[in-house]
């Protein structure tokens, strides 16, 4: 990956914004369709502030990938143009069946691999196009900025929410940003739209006392602190730290007495570097009033992300968008979803043990006991506190409705490097026993038959222990 393949990228965004731009003349009626994530949620707000200032006639919905059924629905309501962000590379066969050949308009800007098409009325932004990669070169927030800043220089303060967009689907690496990403943040800083600086990555650093903020910590879990007010308590007395004090406002040398503490109390889980960058490591934050409430990026994107997942993502878009309104009940999504995130980790912490050993990858069916809809997240928390082994992929599975499984799936950069696409994996092994699934490289979910588990767990050995990862 390198210029090339980023300037490669720039066309394709200025491609979609010559096919979008005679479309804002007020009389095309537009359908958003974005995913309800942080990247999702980010892209979303991105667009709609660019139709908003264009006064152009506009709807969005945000949801889950959508099915055929879905797709056939969004025909019936009788829209124009049709825009996908951050999904609908997964979904051309029902767009061209439903939406294209109705004569309808459709738009895709996603980062997920899938399938292309070309037609007349259908334009798409895609990295996997242009030779990037869509789990770390850019996300569909940062895709979404691209063509939005080809129709109007204005919009380019909208940067942030692109770089908030990547944050929340973890394309920030120990070594920083890569390809468009890098390029967005390096733009960013120059124009003084966003300021970096250095300090604990820990969530609500900025918006709740340091007790709190510890105890509440899941990104990393600390064994021996998250969960536990007494130590929480007894580890800033040592330091001379007030209990209530932002750590926000501790200042860089006290931050690092902190870290240090931290890192001691932490003991065999401070020696793996994943822990380690998860809990220190560089903090961006907004320079300007574009974002509305917190101003760090990585809170941002949580708060948002965290109205997604307690299935409220319409309060993140609109704080997102600009209503300030909307802050307190979004903060208080985030309080929610974190304590409903740090009990799924205690669990965790009690079940490592009951991981089994598949050929190529480790695996724990969780049954009822965790959420469904946050499995992904407890895994990518576990793999960035250091709290399992990562020299494989690993797998949870747990009860979704109507007799389903899901299936979440993570593998870390290095694996992926060494040849491992989960994506693919996943989405041949759902196949085989009559489900469906895919992603990126690095992670991917699916859905499956509740009897086919043991199955799913042999199909999956297959595509992984092979290296054979072709559809």
């Amino acid at each position: 990956m390198g210029r090339a393949e980023i300037k490669r990228f720039r066309r394709g965004a200025e491609e979609v914004a010559v096919f979008l731009k005679p479309r804002l003349d007020g009389k095309t009626r537009i359908k958003v369709i974005s995913h309800t994530d942080a990247d999702g949620i980010a892209a979303a707000a991105i667009l709609a502030r660019c139709l908003y200032a264009y006064n152009v006639p506009f709807s969005v919905k945000l949801s889950r990938p959508p099915s055929e059924e879905d797709i056939a629905q969004l025909a019936a309501e009788g829209q124009d143009l049709y825009i996908f962000l951050d999904q609908g590379s997964g979904q051309l066969d029902a767009i061209n069946k439903h939406l294209l050949a109705r004569q309808k308009e459709v738009i895709v800007i996603d980062h997920h691999p899938g399938q292309f098409l070309e037609h007349p009325k259908f334009s798409c932004l895609n990295p996997h196009l242009c030779g990037l990669s869509g789990s770390t070169d850019v996300s569909a927030s940062g895709a979404t900025f691209s063509v939005v800043e080809q129709l109007d220089l204005r919009f380019r303060s909208l940067i942030s929410l692109a770089l908030v967009g990547a944050i929340g689907d973890r394309q920030e690496l120990s070594s920083g940003f890569t390809g468009v990403n890098d390029t967005l943040l390096k733009r960013a800083v120059d124009l003084g739209l966003v300021r970096e600086s250095e300090g604990l990555k820990l969530v609500r650093r900025s918006l709740v006392p340091a007790v709190e903020c510890l105890r509440t910590s899941t990104r990393p879990y600390i064994l021996g602190l998250s969960g536990n007010l007494a130590s929480c308590r007894s580890l800033l007395d040592t330091l001379g730290l007030s209990h209530s004090s932002l750590i926000s406002d501790l200042g860089l040398e006290l931050e690092r007495k902190l870290a240090d503490a931290i890192f001691s109390k932490a003991g065999a889980q401070a020696v793996k570097e994943e822990f380690r960058r998860t809990l220190w490591g560089t903090i961006l934050t907004a320079a300007t009033d574009d974002l509305v409430g917190p101003k760090e990026l990585g809170e941002y994107s949580a708060i948002i992300d965290a109205c997604g997942n307690m299935k409220r993502p319409e309060i993140g878009f609109a704080l997102a968008v600009g209503d300030g309104s909307y802050q307190m009940d979004a903060l208080g999504l985030l309080s929610n979803y974190q304590e409903v995130v740090l009990r799924a980790m205690g669990w965790l912490v009690e079940k490592l043990a009951s991981f089994k050993i598949a050929a190529g990858f480790r695996y724990l069916y969780a049954g009822d006991a965790v959420d469904a809809a946050i499995l992904g997240e407890i895994l990518s928390l576990a793999i960035e506190s250091a709290l399992i082994p990562m020299e494989q992929p690993v797998v949870g599975m747990a009860d979704a409705a109507d007799g389903y499984v899901k299936v979440s799936a993570r593998a870390t950069s290095r694996l992926v490097a060494e040849g491992v696409n989960l994506g693919r994996a996943i989405s041949k092994a759902a196949a085989a026993v009559g489900g469906y699934g895919g992603g990126h490289d690095v992670s991917a979910a699916a859905r499956i038959p509740r009897n086919r588990v043991e199955d799913f767990v042999v199909e999956l050995e297959k595509a992984i222990s092979s290296g054979s990862y072709e559809l």
